[in-house]
């Protein structure tokens, strides 16, 4: 039995280990920006990258897909910031927002100048973002979703949200995110760009299990910034 033990202690921490370098590798294959999101950048620094001015009344945090470069939004980004909005994304550890859930505290404390914050994410960047605004009602004035659903349920939280579906998204199906509905706040609002998928909320080329979808990821881009643009501003 004493031997049993001895091996088990030095067993279980070398497969906790290969596993940890295992996951390590797995997030750093990451989905990088295509040449043209690279043409949007406007401020980066090791933290996050900005679009627009610090000074504006409205701002924007957003979390990025799991696996995605942060550079891949930077036209989204970049248009949001174009309609007036000061634009955060955070730069997050292994490009996963599930390690940095409370990353845009540091953005909301960094840029104290804007007045209202809303927060929003693309897939699991969402559902992380869900977290945030969950935790800190008195910071955000409205959470959005591409592509994503809530953590937990919302459904008795008056939280303003935004849900955005692409048609024929291949990662996160139509049906599924119908499905969690029920997950969202009593002041929800859903949208489905028909045509739309799941990589083309980003520029980072396709992405495995996805559909092609019938739109390019300017057309849903900009469907996209114009739902939310209409949104905030109602």
């Amino acid at each position: 039995m004493k031997k049993f033990m001895k091996r088990l202690l030095v067993i279980v921490p070398l497969i906790l280990l290969v596993l940890a370098i295992v996951f390590f590798f797995w997030a750093k294959a990451s989905y990088e920006p295509t040449q043209e999101a690279l043409e949007y950048l406007e401020e980066s620094n090791e933290s996050e990258l900005t679009f627009g001015s610090q000074h504006a009344d409205k701002g924007i945090i957003f979390y990025q897909g799991g696996k995605v470069e942060e550079e891949a939004y930077a036209y989204l980004a970049h248009q949001l910031a174009e309609e007036g909005y000061f634009v955060v994304i955070p730069r997050l550890t292994l490009n996963l927002a599930i390690l940095d859930g409370d990353k845009a505290s540091e953005m909301i404390s960094k840029y104290d100048d804007v007045g209202r914050w809303y927060i929003g994410g693309h897939s699991l960047g969402g559902a992380v973002a869900s977290s945030f605004a969950i935790e800190h009602p008195d910071k955000i004035q409205g959470l959005f979703f591409l592509a994503a659903y809530p953590i937990e349920d919302m459904s008795e939280r008056s939280i303003p949200t935004l849900t955005i579906y692409g048609e024929d998204d291949g990662v996160a199906v139509l049906s599924d995110q119908k499905e969690k509905e029920e997950l969202l706040s009593s002041s929800a609002e859903i949208h489905i760009i028909e045509g739309g998928n799941h990589a083309n909320y980003g520029m980072y080329g396709e992405q495995k299990g996805d559909n092609p979808g019938s739109l390019t990821s300017d057309q849903q881009i900009k469907e996209t910034v114009q739902t939310i643009t209409t949104w905030i501003e109602e």
